[in-house]
């Protein structure tokens, strides 16, 4: 067997075992962290049912990410309106008036693509990201009022705001409004390091004219978020499979010290709860998976099994570690077994809940477990 071609199926493998591992393991050590030294808490393990659609009547388009308001309603990412307000008892509509503010859905010569959603820690203000145009929306959930911040020369994939006012984004590429979706998806084919971590300094409602690029020549840089005490931010770098951590001094607007923080197949979108552990959804791998922050310990706690996507999923790292194009393996695989592909996650206001998101035309919430 071409020596090429082994070590790829040796990784591949490899891979399968960190997929369903529960084993400590620290990102820069060699050796695993011994349980008897840390122990780390139980997590929940969860299983698909068509009861964990919601809302039922599956009314979404595109909700690759939300975030839950105070009172409990949902906001989510929805490709033709920008943002979905979802009530209580499911019903929904249109939210922030997108469009006004220079949103543009328009299939299909000029598709939109919302992409990162963020609360703000005033839990006022919600930011949403178009990761075709690079458009970055602040909506004012109590009135609605919306406004265009800034308009990136390339897409903005995900968004976080610190307590000090400034914005931290990542780039996936460099694609271009015009060719936002096709150099996006090129991107994800074939790895080309185009991505970034910026910063967009800010003080309440105002907001400096143009980001900073703080980290480059990432592999498709995607969900951003930082700990509940903002001194680490955490980046996956999906097409590298692996999280990145920086520290993070929000009063100088720095990152310094970076790391490879975990090893996960196609990281997407990041949560933290209110434990502090970092939670992380794979795209197409359709899992979810939970670091222990005191540990370092990787929970599987989602991951439908199904032999044909395992299948692809491995054909899909085998032509990563080849430098092979990888896109076609989506064919026929996007939701396989979940009706929608997982992108993204977040948490009810008391953490009693938690929605995943993701490409389709509905969300899944789950109940957390009870002490």
């Amino acid at each position: 067997m071409h020596g090429k071609v082994l070590l790829s199926l040796v990784l591949s493998l490899a891979w399968f075992s960190v997929l369903d591992s529960e084993t400590p393991w620290a990102a820069n050590s060699q050796h695993p962290v011994s349980s008897s030294i840390c122990q780390s808490p139980e997590f929940p393990r969860w299983t698909y049912d068509h009861s964990n659609l919601f809302p039922k009547d599956q009314p979404l388009a595109r909700p690759e990410d939300g975030r839950a308001l105070p009172d409990g309603r949902l906001i989510v990412a929805d490709q033709r309106h920008g943002l979905l307000l979802i009530e209580k008892d499911e019903s929904h509509r249109p939210f922030g008036n997108l469009k006004k503010a220079g949103y543009v859905h328009n299939p299909p010569d000029f598709p939109g693509a919302p992409n990162g959603v963020f609360l703000e820690h005033d839990a006022r203000h919600v930011l949403m990201v178009d990761i075709f145009t690079g458009k970055i929306f602040r909506v004012n959930t109590h009135t609605e009022e919306t406004r265009l911040i800034y308009d990136h020369p390339y897409g903005v994939n995900s968004i976080y705001r610190d307590h000090a006012g400034t914005i931290w984004f990542t780039q996936s590429t460099n694609n271009p409004e015009e060719r936002g979706e096709e150099d996006l998806w090129a991107a994800a084919n074939l790895s080309i390091p185009t991505g970034a971590i910026f910063k967009l300094p800010g003080s309440g409602d105002a907001f400096a004219a143009k980001a900073d690029e703080v980290v480059s020549n990432l592999y498709l840089a995607n969900g951003i978020m930082a700990d509940n005490s903002e001194q680490f931010l955490y980046v996956s770098e999906s097409m590298m499979d692996r999280v990145l951590r920086f520290r993070l001094d929000v009063q100088s607007g720095t990152l310094s010290d970076g790391e490879t923080y975990q090893l996960v197949p196609i990281p997407d979108n990041l949560a933290i709860d209110a434990d502090n552990n970092l939670w992380i959804v794979s795209f197409f791998a359709n899992q979810i998976s939970v670091v222990d922050h005191q540990c370092r310990s990787v929970h599987t706690i989602f991951r439908p099994k199904s032999k044909k996507r395992d299948a692809a999923l491995d054909e899909w790292i085998k032509r990563s570690h080849l430098g092979q194009p990888r896109l076609d393996v989506l064919k026929g695989n996007k939701g396989n077994p979940l009706p929608i592909s997982l992108t993204g996650l977040f948490f009810s206001p008391n953490h009693d809940a938690v929605y995943f998101t993701g490409l389709g035309n509905a969300i899944l919430k789950f109940t957390m477990p009870t002490d």
